[in-house]
């Protein structure tokens, strides 16, 4: 009788040895992907510079913010107080290789645009082309290509973190 129990607890502490040894020590694709986009999330600030058909100008004052959505991924605004203000979803960080450098994955959205001459405002298409954020120097350059049916044309946003610098005379 006592040997039958001590059987069976060997075989009930074996059990949950297997049982815990077999386990899934591996983390959750979703929760890492959602832990390296929390190392990005911040406000960026800068300066942008804008090409067109007809316009190739720099602006100051702009802003770039990630922020982490309830699924994980990131929401993008870029707000620049000219042309208005660009929102991005469903975009993830990659790491580059380089400590604590990554990239911004290809995402589309809209952007809400300032008519410069009547003051109204009209949503177009836009998509993030290209972004690198290096989080702990707050630094970042990101490309965003907008497009009006009507004017412009292909409008391209080349964000950069930093001041202006306008070369010396």
């Amino acid at each position: 009788m006592k040997l039958n129990k001590l059987f069976l607890l060997l075989g009930l502490i074996m059990g949950a040895f297997v049982f815990t040894a077999c386990g899934d020590d591996e983390p959750d694709p979703k929760a890492k992907q959602s832990e390296l986009n929390k190392e990005v999330v911040g406000v960026y600030n800068g300066w942008t510079h804008l090409e067109t058909n007809f316009i190739n100008k720099d602006y100051t004052g702009d802003t770039f913010t990630l922020a982490q959505a309830e699924d994980g991924s990131l929401t993008a605004t870029f707000a620049d107080a000219t042309w208005g203000t660009a929102t991005i979803k469903g975009i993830q960080a990659v790491s580059t290789g380089d400590a604590g450098k990554y990239s911004l994955s290809t995402a589309e959205g809209s952007f809400v645009m300032n008519n410069v001459r009547t003051g109204e405002t009209e949503t177009f298409a836009c998509k993030l082309e290209s972004a690198v954020v290096t989080p702990k120097s707050k630094t970042m350059q990101a490309v965003i290509s907008a497009y009006m049916e009507i004017g412009h044309g292909n409008m391209t946003f080349v964000f950069q973190t930093g001041e202006k610098l306008t070369p010396a005379s």
